[in-house]
């Protein structure tokens, strides 16, 4: 049928073109009572033309004053009422693209993989609109074809889902019946065919955006102020390959970490939230080889000045490395490859001192850095795939590269219901000082990933020189581990329970070279949830072999032996739709051998004072009585032998939050999130380690107490002005506090005094976005109205049909017209 008039997105579906076109219907549950009829009706119907889909929902309900309306800010649906679409232009299971808008308008957008995970730092720009009407709500969406990527052919056929959620029921509902046994949901997507000669559009957009900031450190007085200017750039280079480039970032917005001071011998991961490096990185994902936070993270010799220069000598020392520019070029073929190259780069970075001669002068803390990643990654039936990657850094001031070259797979069965997986990552690193040094990783896993008895076995070899570090992040090296996993699944409700998960693993780990014994573990998981929406859940684990710890002596060779132990944790979490409810955990561990304990308890309540304003904040306490650990290590200056030191602590570590968000509207938002951690540690004994992991008394009589505060304040004024646009206003105030001496007898009011008497670092940065489109200013200057989301030509044909919903042949979903 042709279109005669023009569709406005208004939230209103009043144009005659909705009545004409097909309506798909009969959704089914997919929670709580999987595959079974929905409670309420639920009427979709798609148009398109060469720009883009509209997508219009009637979505029923006989008692629209129950409709939950939280208004949340963008990608966050809180308990609203939702309806979505999921698109899959590829038909493979692997890649879907996810737009949703609640009952409030508030839109989620995101990517959609087939392990059910969604990837909501992904956003696109498009439209949503909608209302509410005595016979529930109503929902309209465009969604421009630039937001997503499909290969040109002279008629398409895309996988489509849609979905809604009945909030107060918890009930979440799908066009096409998702079977909550099988491992994929995007696999179970209906079709949507006839849509007949789409060009894939030029894909040409940028985010330029400019900032001013302030900055005062009490310690010094200090005031300092900058403005920056930069560009992120999206491009289309074919029809589904896009380019997107940030040139001088500024990442000023984003979260302050969440530190932690860690006592043990590895590395603390930090969860990346810079949008740059969250949006669009799903294909880097394969073979664990890239951890974003490599690029720009703090220079290799920043504490090197912090511990050899007084703080009145130290003028500047950048905390992280400036990045210069990155750019991320991914995309998929018609024959289901998709290749994927990221490149960035790290600038000189320089610390300014005063040296002993009062002189100030200029330290090379961070030497340029390019990080660069390739990936082939080929699609096959049934959700498999098999990868190619390569990550690769190079530090041209120290003559040093290092790059990781791997393959990953999976191949799973027509059915979903069996895969076979596994990966062989090599490690290389050269310098001009130094000897190539090559470690590798292998791993390979069986396992049944549907159903309601799910099992996975697997083994896991890594070399001693395997080491990824410098683009990736590899904690434990040379180790070998074999391990069974088996779940039991309840996904449908059974008297007063909604759903319930079990588990239980078993996992055997050795040293890899020389083969020793380190560890057999038996560990529990459960959860589960009841009709009144109350969650519980709950793990067990127990050592009963000892734990031979290879790491914590940090030399070669060694190891600590530690007892049996056993340990569990049980934590509730009540229906979030109350106006006021308290998250809660406790748990204990305990070394049978010695008398070692820790224990922790937390609670995290939550206070919906409107539906509009959400409080939430939390404590947790931890003690660890009798902890043993390392301290130093030495050689005797009389026998030439390794003598390590340990010690018996206890620690006490109490971390206070408070999340706090104000929607104004669904385009503005305020948003405070304040933490604070205290780490205290007070030595009680001294042991020398022996050769055979026990420990022997020794006379080491150094102080080792310490006690340690972080405390962020981030404060967020947002406004989405336009589509792609925003201004942003950022407060934040830390404070990093170290003492050493025993920190006994400080209560908690008395270490927050002292902590604020510490110099203060308070920033102020003011931030503004602005999207352009190119499809936009191409159809402006044809003279089309901004108002209206489609041309309106005799020659487009607006047509559309589903596939039915599959009953016993999911993912094989027949046609409907």
């Amino acid at each position: 049928m042709k279109m005669d008039e023009a569709v406005v997105i208004d939230g209103i579906l009043d144009e005659a073109i909705w009545s004409k076109t097909t309506i798909a219907t009969d959704f089914s549950q997919f929670e709580p009572y999987n595959l079974s009829p929905a409670r309420y009706g639920t009427e979709v119907r798609v148009l398109y033309n060469d720009i883009g889909l509209y997508v219009g929902a009637t979505i029923f309900d006989p008692h629209p004053d129950s409709i939950s309306l939280e208004l949340r800010s963008r990608d966050d649906d809180g308990l609203a009422d939702f309806f979505g679409v999921v698109i899959d232009p590829f038909c493979d299971g692997l890649n879907g693209f996810g737009f949703a808008v609640t009952a409030r308008g508030v839109q989620i957008d995101f990517k959609s993989g087939a392990d059910n995970e969604d990837d909501v730092g992904w956003d696109a720009v498009w439209k949503s609109k909608t209302s509410l009407n005595d016979d529930g709500w109503i929902a309209e969406l465009f969604i421009p074809y630039a937001a997503i990527r499909f290969v040109k052919k002279d008629i398409q056929t895309w996988r489509i889902n849609f979905w809604r959620s009945v909030q107060r029921y918890r009930e979440y509902d799908t066009w096409s019946p998702v079977d909550i046994k099988v491992a994929s949901e995007l696999a179970q997507s209906g079709e949507l065919i006839g849509l007949k000669n789409l060009k894939p559009p030029l894909r040409l957009s940028a985010t330029p955006y400019v900032s001013a900031s302030g900055n005062y450190y009490s310690g010094d007085h200090s005031f300092g102020s900058n403005y920056n200017f930069g560009l992120d750039l999206k491009a289309g280079l074919s029809e589904s390959f896009t380019l997107d480039l940030t040139l001088i970032p500024d990442f000023g917005q984003v979260e302050s970490d969440k530190k932690i001071y860690s006592l043990s011998p590895f590395e603390v991961y930090y969860e990346e939230k810079r949008p740059f490096f969250t949006e669009g990185t799903e294909l880097f994902s394969k073979g664990d080889v890239f951890y974003s936070r490599r690029v720009g993270a703090s220079p290799g010799k920043y504490n090197e000045i912090e511990n050899n220069y007084l703080p009145e000598d130290i003028i500047e020392n950048p905390e992280s490395a400036q990045l210069i520019n990155a750019f991320k070029l991914s995309g998929k073929t018609k024959s289901g490859l998709g290749i994927g190259v990221f490149n960035a780069m790290n600038s000189n970075t320089y610390a300014r001192v005063i040296d002993s001669n009062q002189v100030e002068k200029q330290i090379l803390t961070g030497p340029y850095t390019n990080f660069n990643m390739f990936i082939l990654d080929q699609a096959f039936k049934n959700n498999s795939y098999v990868s190619f990657y390569n990550t690769n850094v190079y530090k041209p001031e120290n003559q040093y590269a290092a790059n990781v070259t791997g393959s990953e797979f999976r191949l799973r069965n027509n059915s979903n219901n069996y895969e076979i997986g596994g990966l062989l990552n090599v490690s290389q690193h050269y310098s001009a000082l130094n000897k190539p040094r090559y470690g590798e990783k292998a791993t390979v896993r069986l396992a049944k990933v549907s159903g309601i008895i799910q099992a996975v076995t697997w083994l896991n070899m890594v070399s001693e020189n395997y080491n990824p570090n410098d683009m990736g992040f590899q904690q434990r090296t040379n180790e070998f581990e074999n391990g069974l996993s088996i779940s039991h699944n309840i996904f449908e409700p059974r008297g007063s329970i909604v759903k319930w998960y079990t588990n239980l693993e078993l996992t055997q780990l050795y040293q890899h070279i020389p083969r020793k014994f380190a560890l057999f573990e038996i560990a529990a998981t459960t959860r589960g949830t009841f009709k009144n929406q109350l969650t519980i859940g709950g793990d067990a684990g127990m050592s009963p072999l000892g734990y031979y710890d290879f790491y914590e002596p940090r030399v070669n060779g060694r190891y600590y032996f530690e007892s049996p132990a056993y340990s569990f944790n049980v934590w509730t979490s009540p229906d979030y739709s109350k106006t006021f409810i308290i998250d809660d955990y406790i748990g204990f561990w305990h070394s049978l051998g010695k008398k070692q304990f820790t224990y922790w308890i937390g609670m995290d309540p939550r206070w919906r004072i409107k539906d509009n304003f959400l409080l939430i904040p939390g404590i947790r306490y931890e003690f660890q009585n009798n902890s043993i650990g390392y301290v130093t290590d030495s050689i005797n200056s009389i026998n030439q032998t390794e003598e390590i030191i340990f010690g018996r602590r206890d620690i006490k570590t109490i971390t206070s939050t408070l999340s706090a968000d104000y929607i104004f509207t669904k385009d503005i938002s305020l948003s405070v999130k304040m933490r604070h951690y205290w780490l205290n540690v007070t030595y009680l004994s001294y042991y020398d380690l022996l050769e055979d992991g026990s420990l022997k008394s020794n006379h080491y009589d150094k102080m080792n107490d310490f006690s340690i505060n972080y405390f962020n304040l981030d404060l967020v004024f947002q406004w989405n002005f336009a589509p792609g646009s925003e201004l942003l206003v950022i407060w934040k105030n830390a404070i990093y506090n170290e003492k050493e001496g025993s920190p006994k007898g400080v209560s908690y009011l008395e270490n927050i005094q002292n902590m604020y008497d510490s110099p203060i670092n308070n920033s102020l940065t003011i931030k503004a976005l602005y999207y352009l489109d190119w499809q936009y200013f191409k159809r402006n200057r044809k003279g089309q109205s901004k108002a209206i989301s489609s041309d309106v030509r005799n020659h487009q044909e607006y047509n559309s049909a589903y596939s039915h919903k599959p009953t016993k042949q999911i993912g094989l979903p027949a046609r409907y017209r």
